[in-house]
């Protein structure tokens, strides 16, 4: 996994941001790294309920993927200062209180990185 300070990794996460919706839980994100390209979600996990990638909705630029849809043939591209906003479909596992948000993906520059956040509802 690849190395990146995790006070850093917690800053593409827009605190407060955790909510649920009809859909499911949703958070926001904004990447402040500079370009970049995912080419995999592996998982998000809230509070030790994991979502494979066949629930995870990433909505970027008015446009939705499906996360098990993007792949190294198949990229999803981030500019700087881009936002999305991640959708759980059907999760209903936030909690008053601190919740825990644990987004593993796979970056073309850097490889996998996992990024460990909390959020209070």
């Amino acid at each position: 996994m690849a190395i990146i300070p995790d006070f850093l990794l917690k800053r593409v996460y827009k605190k407060g941001s955790l909510r649920e919706t009809a859909e499911g839980i949703a958070f926001d994100l904004k990447n402040i790294f500079g370009p970049g390209i995912i080419t995999g979600i592996n998982f998000i996990k809230i509070n030790d309920i994991n979502y494979e990638t066949s629930f995870i909705k990433v909505i970027t630029q008015g446009a939705a993927t499906i996360a098990s849809h993007i792949s190294p043939d198949n990229p999803m591209c981030f500019k700087l200062n881009q936002e999305s906003t991640c959708i759980l479909e059907g999760a209903r596992s936030l909690k008053e209180g601190l919740n825990k948000i644990i987004v593993e993906i796979i970056t073309r520059d850097v490889g996998k990185v996992q990024v460990i956040l909390t959020d209070t509802i």
